[in-house]
């Protein structure tokens, strides 16, 4: 058949999330939001790192290098010429099926191909089982006998050495029953997303809409515009059910919820907040907690990166790794604020122990150390005390004495109808401290943070360009604590 417009793993993945989002990804792109944020992104580029590794696991390989139909062509001449092993091994079906596999590897016993997939995570995930399902389909309608699956991943114990040896690095899992499990329910879904691209109209609906919050595909805005940007799908821990029964009643507003549906204590503050615009606090209990903060106050943030191929020398992949921290101390009640601030400018030293030395100089063996969601910092520390025990005990010291101002909000004893049911502290500052907003920094948010201070460390950027970068870190964290200590001075006034 005369095949112009073809399913390929992506886009399958993609029909998975919604049909409706498949069709205008195919056939209307510059209507869909970017779905890759630059950090997705990123890590898109670390598993290509991932894959030159994976690479080395297999030495007398041959890689198809051509795309399109020409690559096809390639893999087909490498198969005819005895070639065993191949990277990016391409395949076009009759029926409209696009595949193009990272590893096929020909076992001459069973006279099969074993196809795998490199994966730049340190699991076997559910969607990696659906990848290789569609890659077996394609592999298999194009003549191709599969015989096992497998995903090369991260071993997530290994810790980087000098010198990266890529089979202590990665680590395999044989994924053959899970594929074929579901194999059958895979290529029915396939000939319906084939449909769905080739028989059906440009959608007027999303299948979304019965679906939560963070299901939701990138299109949901565009399909649904009958549901305002603050809806019910803003409503803390919102199940499908409840959605559902909502949903089929068209309610979409939150104040518009029934008083009678069956809410957590969360979800009804929430709703009965935005329905009467009340602000709910509980003086009592919040002077009661910060009465218990011991001075000097310690307000404490972290910036930290994570990446596939460890940066530094005795680091797992993933692994967390503060590059910077804000300090702000509060000696006394209304005394003067006290900053400090550190920023790593190194790419091949490990910043901890220079880090761990700045805050010891500057922390007392007593006072709270405050902070925003503390299971990340405490993490951390505990982390950075395991890899130099020098400052195990003063690490630990810091935990014990850690307070996570957060729990103001997401304990609710603080209710605000502007908080629209979160406890992050972009959502909280703007309605408690107006006159301080992230929306003027250069960076925004900690996931573009790590990113920045990646290129600017790496020598991605210039000299310049990196100088901006990092005085833009400074400020970003800077105002981080700075947030904290705002925060906390306007519920003391309470």
């Amino acid at each position: 058949m005369s095949q112009s417009v073809y399913l390929s793993k992506t886009d399958f993945l993609k029909y998975q999330v919604c049909p409706s989002y498949l069709w205008l990804w195919k056939y209307k792109p510059e209507v869909v939001p970017a779905d890759e944020e630059e950090y997705i992104k990123r890590r898109k580029e670390q598993g290509n790192e991932v894959e030159k590794y994976a690479r080395q696991l297999f030495p007398n390989a041959k890689l198809v290098e051509t795309k399109g139909s020409e690559a096809r062509r390639d893999t087909e001449k490498l198969v005819a010429d005895g070639n065993t092993t191949i990277f990016q091994a391409t395949v076009f079906t009759d029926s409209g099926l696009f595949a193009m596999a990272d590893v096929i590897t020909y076992d001459s016993e069973k006279k099969s191909w074993t196809l795998f997939e490199v994966k730049g995570t340190n699991s076997v995930k559910k969607e990696h089982i659906y990848d290789l399902a569609f890659q077996k389909s394609a592999f298999e309608e194009a003549g191709y006998v599969i015989g096992k699956t497998g995903v090369i991943f991260l071993n997530k114990e290994y810790k980087r050495k000098p010198s990266i040896v890529a089979s202590e690095f990665l680590t395999q899992e044989d994924t053959s029953n899970k594929v074929d499990e579901i194999l059958p329910t895979i290529k029915d879904q396939i000939k319906d997303a084939l449909a769905s691209i080739t028989d059906t109209p440009e959608p007027t609906s999303c299948s979304c809409r019965l679906r939560t919050r963070s299901n939701h595909c990138p299109t949901f805005k565009l399909l649904n515009p009958d549901i305002p940007e603050y809806s019910v799908f803003n409503i803390t821990n919102m199940r499908d059910k409840k959605l559902a029964s909502l949903i089929d009643n068209e309610i979409f507003n939150v104040a518009d919820v029934p008083d009678d549906i069956k809410l957590s204590i969360p979800q009804k503050n929430q709703v009965e907040a935005t329905k009467t615009g009340n602000v709910k606090i509980d003086n009592a209990s919040i002077e009661r907690i910060l009465n218990e903060l011991v001075f000097p106050l310690y307000f404490l943030d972290y910036e930290t990166v994570s990446t596939a191929v460890p940066l530094y020398e005795g680091c797992k992949p993933y692994q967390q790794i503060p590059f910077q921290y804000s300090l702000d101390v509060l000696r006394e009640r209304g005394g003067e604020l006290e900053h400090y601030e550190y920023l790593s400018r190194d790419a091949k030293k490990l910043p901890a122990k220079e880090l761990l030395a700045g805050l010891r100089e500057l922390m007392d063996d007593d006072g709270s150390v405050i902070v925003w969601h503390k299971t990340f910092e405490m993490g951390r520390n505990r982390e950075m005390g395991e890899t130099y025990p020098e400052y195990a005990n003063f690490m630990a010291s810091v935990n014990d004495r850690i307070f996570d101002l957060k729990d103001i909000f997401s304990k609710q004893h603080f209710i605000h109808p502007d908080f629209r049911g979160s406890n992050s502290i972009k959502d909280v500052l703007p309605v408690l401290v107006p006159e301080l907003s992230y929306k003027e920094l250069g960076i925004q948010n900690g996931m573009i943070a790590p990113i920045r201070w990646y290129d600017a460390v790496t020598g991605a950027v210039s000299a310049e360009e990196a100088q901006v970068i990092f005085d833009d870190l400074i400020k970003y964290c800077g105002l981080d604590t700075l947030a904290m200590v705002k925060i906390y001075e306007y519920l003391v006034r309470l």
